[in-house]
């Protein structure tokens, strides 16, 4: 049984530019390496609702770097896994702490009038589709190799890229999506694609019975039960008019409140209790309510939470 389906869609993305690209339920999305050491920025959004879009953010928990069998995450209140990461080589150092670059990041940096830059070039990548530059997001950089530092400093090229010549980088389709990889446009003047631009290749296999039934799997397994959808939005219509105005007699409606408070009484030993007061002295509490509230929950964060 073949593991991909037969090649639907193939083209090499020349510097500097992109390509949006539909890619349906159970197909395969490979980005290669034509020649190596190219930082690839990408974007993705439900083929069919474009209001949800990949969550950069949200892509961050339970850390920075995806890996193989990592999701792409949508925006809440969506939450839905979009693509799985079915093939990763070492070589691709991913990031979701750098913000896609833009003009005005070279112009303030490096005093250019003009640059190229991600938020421009995926920009005109969805203009195919209708989108607007206000619907472009943060980016999944793949192959860009940044750092932090425990005080927080961030470097977006911290060493040269190290993605070699054929590469490639397999994103199983767990929904139609509208997918946008996107040659970075600042590889120029920094390490994340070492001072040159570079070209690379998409192609796109059709499903497989192995990548139908991987994605039902995978979107079964990833998809959140308090996930929402459209249908049960208070407001529903996107708006038309760019200015903001309140909508007569709006009364927001939150989710539990006022808050119901239920006191429950517990009983402790001696020992419990001498327990409880080194917790308020490391200062994990400021009463013994708060102690033993706040032991219990990090008992189960640590426990119990999914990772």
């Amino acid at each position: 049984m073949a593991l991909y389906g037969k090649t639907r869609f193939e083209t090499v993305i020349q510097p500097v530019s992109g390509k949006a690209v539909p890619v349906y339920e159970g197909e395969i999305l490979r980005i290669t390496q034509v020649e190596g050491g190219q930082c690839v920025d990408f974007n993705c959004f439900n083929l069919h609702d474009y209001k949800e879009h990949m969550s950069v953010g949200h892509m961050r928990s339970p850390n920075f770097r995806k890996k193989k069998g990592d999701v792409v995450r949508s925006n809440p209140n969506r939450y839905n896994p979009m693509m799985a990461i079915l093939e990763m080589p070492e070589t691709c150092v991913t990031d979701l702490l750098g913000a896609r670059c833009e003009a005005a990041l070279f112009e303030m940096r490096a005093g250019f009038d003009i640059h190229t830059n991600c938020q421009d070039t995926i920009a005109e990548c969805i203009g195919e589709y209708g989108l607007t530059p206000d619907d472009v997001h943060d980016s999944f950089n793949m192959w860009m190799n940044s750092a932090w530092t425990v005080s927080g400093e961030y470097f977006s090229s911290a060493q040269r890229n190290t993605a070699r010549e054929g590469d490639s980088v397999d994103l199983l389709a767990l929904m139609d999506v509208l997918a946008v990889p996107a040659i970075c446009g600042g590889g120029d003047i920094s390490r994340s694609s070492n001072y040159w631009f570079k070209p690379i290749k998409i192609q796109i296999f059709e499903p497989s019975d192995v990548t139908t039934r991987l994605a039902q799997e995978y979107f079964h397994e990833y998809r959140s039960k308090t996930s929402k959808g459209v249908e049960s939005f208070r407001i529903k219509d996107v708006q038309v008019e760019r200015e903001l105005k309140p909508i007569p007699g709006y009364e927001p409606n939150f989710i539990n409140f006022p808050l119901k408070i239920q006191e429950i009484t517990i009983e402790l030993t001696d020992e419990d209790y001498r327990q409880i007061q080194n917790l308020k002295m490391w200062g994990l509490g400021k009463d013994d309510e708060d102690a033993v509230r706040s032991a219990v929950l990090e008992w189960h964060n640590n426990n119990r939470a999914r990772k």
